[in-house]
This record gives C-alpha cells, sequence and structure tokens, in this order.
C-alpha cells in the first residue's frame, strides 16, 4: 500500500463526487416520472447486492487492482456516453452494470484494506473525505460556471486515467494472480 494506491483511489472519490448529484438529476430526467427513477435506482442497488452476495465467493480469485481497474473504465465509459444515451431501455442495462462494478469496486477495496495497517487506512479514509468535501464545496461554487457535460467528460478523463494507474499497479505486481 502506497500513496499512489491512496491518491488513485481518491481520484475514483472525486470523480464520483463530482457527477454523483447530475446523474440523480440525469437519472430523473430520463425516466419521466418517480416510478421509473425509482426502478432505475433500484436496478443499480440490486444488482450491487447481487454481486456482492454471490460475486464474494469468487472474488479471491482475482487482483482487487483488476477489479477496481474495470470499474475505473467501465465508469469511463458509462460517463463518455451519456450525453449521448436517450434510450431509457439503455439506462435500465447501465445501472444494473453500473451497480455490479461498484459491487466489484467495494469488494476489492475490502480486500485490499484487510492486510492493510491502520495508518493506511486512517489516511486512506482521510485523503479520500478530504478530496470528497473539496470536490463537492468546488462544484457548488463553480455550478454556475461550468456545463454538465464538461463535468461528465471531466469524470470520465478521471475515472479512465485512474483505471490506466491501476493497471499499472496491476502489472507492476505481477505477484498477485490475475
Amino acid at each position: 500500500m502506497n500513496r499512489f494506491l491512496i491518491t488513485l483511489l481518491s481520484i475514483i472519490g472525486f470523480s464520483s463526487s463530482l457527477v454523483f448529484p447530475y446523474y440523480v438529476l440525469f437519472l430523473r430526467n430520463i425516466g419521466d416520472s418517480y416510478d421509473v427513477f425509482s426502478l432505475l435506482y433500484g436496478l443499480f442497488s440490486l444488482s450491487l447486492s447481487v454481486v456482492v452476495y454471490f460475486g464474494g465467493r469468487y472474488i479471491e480469485r482475482f487482483s482487487p487492482y483488476l477489479l477496481m481497474m474495470c470499474h475505473s473504465l467501465f465508469c469511463s465509459l458509462l460517463f463518455f456516453s451519456l450525453p449521448l444515451i436517450e434510450n431509457i431501455k439503455i439506462v435500465y442495462i447501465g445501472q444494473l452494470l453500473f451497480g455490479s462494478f461498484t459491487a466489484l469496486f467495494k469488494l476489492a477495496e475490502k480486500r485490499l484494506f484487510m492486510n492493510a495497517s491502520s495508518d493506511f487506512y486512517r489516511s486512506y479514509l482521510f485523503w479520500t473525505s478530504f478530496v470528497t468535501a473539496l470536490c463537492i464545496i468546488g462544484v457548488g461554487i463553480l455550478l454556475e460556471s461550468i456545463d454538465i457535460h464538461f463535468m461528465f467528460h471531466l469524470a470520465a478523463w478521471l475515472f479512465f486515467l485512474s483505471g490506466v494507474g491501476l493497471a499499472f499497479k496491476l502489472f507492476k505486481n505481477r505477484k498477485v494472480v490475475v
């Protein structure tokens, strides 16, 4: 565990915090009604819980860096394509995949921290929370001067960069089974 990993995970937290409120608005707007919006949000939670429960049995077979990298690259693809999505069926599938990849990230994160020192974990929690707070405050301040498409693309690029960084970490630690 090192600062590079904390930086990558902080970038992921920053990217998630940057777009979360606007992603919820996107779901609300494309859902066009509260029942569709709740279904979309529920699909995310349902797929997350199913993958955590059933996929958690097989998680030891894969490197946590690989799982986190897959999450980051999926989020990058999702947020790059978000402004182009107009069909609700694609959003349903996207929500199922988003929940599944988020579950993989959570399981990988847990696995990484099982062997981490308390100092590393404390440092990780501090920096990811600190960066998230700065992001939320910063977006609130900049809200009037930035475009929502710009935010989605910025988050997509940040997820992509963190995915590349995690790939670097994965290949650097070849002793970990892929």
